[in-house]
């Protein structure tokens, strides 16, 4: 959710971003330049990538850390620019604004450093337990190649390798990729 939030906010926020490029381009006067750079930077690609990172890695998106850095990152997105155009145009009196929205747009960097480095760990953890807690697989699912994952939340579909099941006699048999098969081996519909 949060993934797709920001995406938006970045296309609205480099939308502005370019009118206000084009402005300052038919006037000629390019005096608004590094607060037209930081919108289209900060607020048009960052915003979009860290977007997108949400959007690819949905466990990454569902935590409230990653809700707290994308509402960060969208007010520090805004508050920077035009603090920016602030301080150029009325003075150094309104430099206390841009330096905020630098300090919140640093603060948001954190935090998605810190979502990315938790969702890898969190990726890797089953890696670790099976290694540590070798099981007898015999029985288990193997991945053989492409197998699909439904996302309960949002009812969406990944496909991440062929999932065989072993039938009673040990024999490994692929699982159905139909659309509207069963994930885990509990059959397919119509």
């Amino acid at each position: 959710m949060i993934g797709s939030v920001m995406m938006c906010a970045s296309a609205a926020l480099l939308v502005l971003g370019m009118l206000g490029g084009i402005a300052m381009g038919i006037a000629h006067d390019f005096t608004l330049g590094p607060a037209h750079a930081h919108l289209n930077l900060i607020g048009g690609v960052m915003l979009f990538l860290f977007g997108l990172y949400y959007r690819v890695l949905p466990a990454a998106g569902g935590t409230l850390l990653a809700r707290v850095q994308g509402g960060l990152h969208i007010a520090g997105a805004v508050l920077f620019p035009a603090g920016i155009a602030l301080s150029i145009t009325q003075g150094p009196a309104y430099m206390p604004v841009p330096i905020i929205g630098s300090l919140i747009v640093t603060a948001a960097v954190v935090l998605f450093g810190v979502v990315v480095v938790r969702t890898a760990r969190a990726e890797a953890m089953p890696a670790r337990r099976d290694a540590a807690h070798p099981v007898d697989r015999r029985h288990a699912p193997q991945t053989t190649g492409l197998h699909r994952a439904v996302h309960p939340a949002s009812h969406s579909q990944t496909f991440h390798g062929i999932v065989s099941h072993n039938d009673s006699h040990g024999a490994s048999r692929p699982q159905d990729l139909r659309p509207d098969c069963r994930i885990h081996g509990q059959g397919t519909e119509g």
